[in-house]
């Protein structure tokens, strides 16, 4: 899958992907968007967890914006560094109001790991709502959108395709 092509011809994307090909779908991904300024939302792995990923995997990640919703649950967040928003998991309304505000620095790509892990926070119809807002903010600007969700999770899968405009689903 060449996703750059994939992002030239739409404004978001889903990555409907097995969960044994998950890492390597995101390290991909990630690797082909690194050298563009890319805001990474992460719902999945705390931001330590992901720059230790990508540096052992040789991804820069100068270009990269990490949005956190992990970190505090897990922990007070100290030392908070630039490159890094800590939002909380238990408010996942006010981290999606901080999520617009950062979608307006003009951001070229926005990595949403995972919808999977945010419908483990909210309601379906609350997750719908949140989703159709994020990507209608998503549209008034340039930036392109690929959201990761596992295939594994049925009963999502229809409600998350018809907000974006491709899904692409990864075989094993």
């Amino acid at each position: 899958m060449d996703i750059i092509k994939e992002l030239s011809d739409n404004q978001t994307i889903l990555l409907l992907m097995p969960g044994i090909e998950y890492n390597k779908i995101v390290l991909e991904t990630i690797k082909t968007l690194s050298d563009k300024r890319v805001c990474y939302v992460t719902l999945n792995k705390t931001y330590g967890a992901l720059k230790e990923l990508f540096k052992k995997n040789k991804i820069k990640t100068d270009n990269i914006l990490f949005v956190d919703a992990i970190t505090r649950s897990l922990k007070e967040a100290k030392d908070i560094p630039k490159e890094c928003y800590f939002v909380s998991p238990t408010s996942i309304s006010d981290a999606f109001a901080a999520l617009h505000t950062i979608i307006q620095q003009e951001y070229d790509y926005l990595v949403f790991d995972s919808l999977t892990n945010l419908f483990s926070y909210k309601e379906t119809e609350g997750v719908e709502d949140l989703i159709f807002v994020l990507l209608n903010k998503i549209r008034e600007t340039k930036t392109k959108a690929v959201f990761y969700a596992l295939n594994e999770q049925e009963k999502f899968i229809p409600r998350c395709c018809m907000y974006v405009e491709k899904t692409i689903v990864i075989e094993k």
